[in-house]
């Protein structure tokens, strides 16, 4: 256990992970090694084996606040990430005894408030409120909880009656902060209702007030660490776009002492890094400020996450220790074909997780290939990008390998490569496309002659490669209205193909594939074999779809989603396409939009599905 601890402390977490799981195995009543053992899984995005091992905790101290509130969260970002809302259900049966052991612990009640919503369960998570209330009736926290929930209720309906809310919220703030603001010693559960409250109706003033005087109490435990995570976080951000970089760096600092978790700790590790990074730019980079970047860069690489790459990048642009670089990008690309907990993102599966890994190993071996070239390496490199771009062949390699020609003098073979990423469909890449082709000695009308050349011969091969793992899950029972008030039934379309698309309002890669459906909806207009049905997320206002079809002409069928179906459906992120078979299974699933052979990848699918 001492071992594991230092682990920790010394941010090797996968070592002190595996050492945790030695140390409950050997002794499965010591509470404190499952509890270890959950925050590094949780750490690694492993929910459910958080989650299990938060019931073996509290399976030996039943009472115990921190354990309650570490579950709580991994059975929402369980049921959240494995879109099974058995999780989610469990939260919320559990939520009472959790209620009663852990009164001061604010994220218990943010992870009901969102389980309950992507159950569609307001009702119910407001009733177990209400009938804690009734033997705790000025428990501040379940009151503030209270309030919470019903403006999340009045948001998903009418907007006025959210605001009637709010207003009632304030009223009833205004007169606790009028009865405390001359209480020099109130409760640290009073100031957080205070603090938090007005930050939920959007009074940001008065928050910052009471936050000052939460983060100040004696008795103030856990109460004040999200929302001061959160007001730091807001801090930096806006100090980001403007602000010196000394600025930074003293909020990060502040941000990183105050942090009380392992991924908060690594968020302000990350941002620290960004803040000396700023101090790096200009036209020189001095020494010791050189050796504080790549010390900082480390601390983000020891915590091995998505931002490690960021480090790298950082390292990469300012031509600092090309040796460590490449010794990490080897160490990434082994991580990732060995499966080690923090090298892929958790909500991908299947097909998606395998593509993920697939393109995070070309990345790595895209590092690997500009570090041997920068220590002098240059065979190695050379065959290292030959490989990348005739064996894996994407934007993200074809990209590498014309700019590894472009800088060893072969702009004509630039050319085509970049031409080649346009193809697949990197249009942005252009500008380099005809630099290539200027240091080539062409005109810029060699792109457009090359592209019209290329780009349907990709589209081809994009769609003929592209059709993604075949699933084999029956779609659930759908039954939703749409703009114009037609009920659709996903049971009545049986013996059809249906192409069902998953949106949001605040999705931009949602609204930019629209002109591409449309295309296809054109393509099939009339064939009464394929139907196509674009499904907006419950959280989309109704008046912002209306107004997004009145602006640019769409006709196609919306239908509104219930809170809840995204579970039902498996959707993780959005846009999200799913193909189902004319027997109601659910074959083939995309996520996100890719503009090129975009149409060609639909027909084929549709086309598969068709002939089964």
């Amino acid at each position: 256990m001492a071992d594991a601890a230092a682990d920790v402390e010394a941010t090797r977490l996968e070592r002190a992970m595996a050492r945790f799981d030695s140390a409950r195995t050997a002794a499965p009543d010591d509470s404190e090694a499952h509890r270890q053992y959950a925050m590094l899984a949780h750490y690694f995005d492993l929910f459910v084996e958080a989650s299990r091992a938060w019931e073996q905790s509290l399976e030996l101290e039943p009472a115990d606040p921190v354990a309650w509130d570490g579950y709580m969260t991994s059975l929402r970002l369980a049921g959240r990430f494995e879109t099974d809302r058995r999780y989610l259900e469990k939260l919320l049966d559990l939520l009472p005894e959790a209620l009663r052991a852990s009164r001061d612990r604010p994220m218990i009640y943010v992870s009901a408030l969102s389980a309950a919503r992507e159950l569609g369960d307001l009702d119910g998570y407001r009733a177990i409120l209400i009938e804690q209330l009734a033997t705790r009736p000025e428990d501040p926290l379940m009151l503030n909880a209270l309030g919470a929930a019903l403006v999340s209720a009045a948001e998903e309906g009418a907007s006025d009656r959210a605001g009637t809310i709010r207003d009632s919220i304030g009223a009833a703030l205004d007169a606790l902060a009028a009865a405390r603001d001359d209480v020099p010693e109130t409760e640290a559960s009073i100031l957080y209702r205070l603090a938090s409250g007005y930050d939920l109706i959007g009074r940001e003033e008065e928050s910052d007030h009471w936050l000052g005087r939460l983060t100040a109490a004696s008795d103030r435990g856990v109460l004040a660490d999200d929302l001061l995570a959160e007001d730091l976080s807001a801090d930096f951000q806006a100090a980001f776009q403007g602000s010196s970089p000394e600025e930074l760096l003293r909020i990060a600092d502040e941000g990183l002492a105050a942090a009380t978790t392992l991924k908060n700790r690594a968020t302000w590790t990350t941002w620290r890094f960004m803040a000396v990074g700023q101090q790096a730019m200009g036209p020189e980079l001095a020494p010791e400020l050189a050796e504080r970047l790549f010390d900082a860069a480390l601390e983000v690489l020891a915590w091995r996450n998505a931002e490690q790459w960021l480090a790298l990048d950082g390292l990469i642009q300012l031509g600092l220790r090309p040796q460590v670089v490449l010794e990490r990008a080897v160490a990434i690309e082994e991580g990732l074909r060995a499966d080690r907990p923090g090298f892929l993102d958790a909500s991908a599966k299947g097909y998606e997780r395998e593509e993920n890994r697939r393109r995070e190993i070309d990345r790595a071996r895209i590092v690997q290939a500009r570090m041997l070239a920068q220590l002098g390496e240059t065979e190695a490199a050379e065959e290292l990008f030959q490989e990348l771009a005739t064996e894996s062949r994407s934007a993200q390699t074809l990209r590498a390998f014309g700019t590894h020609l472009l800088e060893t003098d072969r702009p004509a073979e630039a050319l085509d490569a970049f031409v080649e990423v346009m193809a697949f469909g990197g249009v942005r890449l252009r500008p380099l496309a005809e630099r290539a082709a200027a240091a080539a000695g062409l005109p810029p009308e060699a792109v457009d002659e090359r592209f019209a050349v290329r780009s349907p011969l990709v589209e081809a091969e994009l769609a003929e490669t592209a059709l993604g793992e075949r699933l084999d899950r029956r779609a659930p029972a759908l039954v939703l209205e749409d703009q114009r008030g037609v009920e659709w039934r996903l049971s009545d379309l049986v013996g059809k193909v249906v192409v069902l698309k998953f949106w949001a309002t605040w999705c931009p890669p949602c609204l930019a594939e629209f002109p591409h459906l449309v295309g296809s909806l054109e393509a099939y207009e009339g064939d009464e074999e394929v139907v196509f049905l674009t499904i907006v997320t419950a959280d989309s206002p109704r008046s912002e779809v209306e107004a997004l079809l009145a602006e640019e002409g769409y006709t196609f069928p919306v239908l509104f989603a219930d809170a809840g179906l995204a579970l039902d459906f498996e959707i993780l992120a959005y846009p999200t396409t799913l193909y189902v078979d004319p027997d109601g299974i659910i074959r083939f699933l995309e996520q996100g939009y890719r503009p090129a052979g975009y149409a060609e990848l639909m027909r084929n699918r549709i086309d598969a599905l068709r002939t089964d």
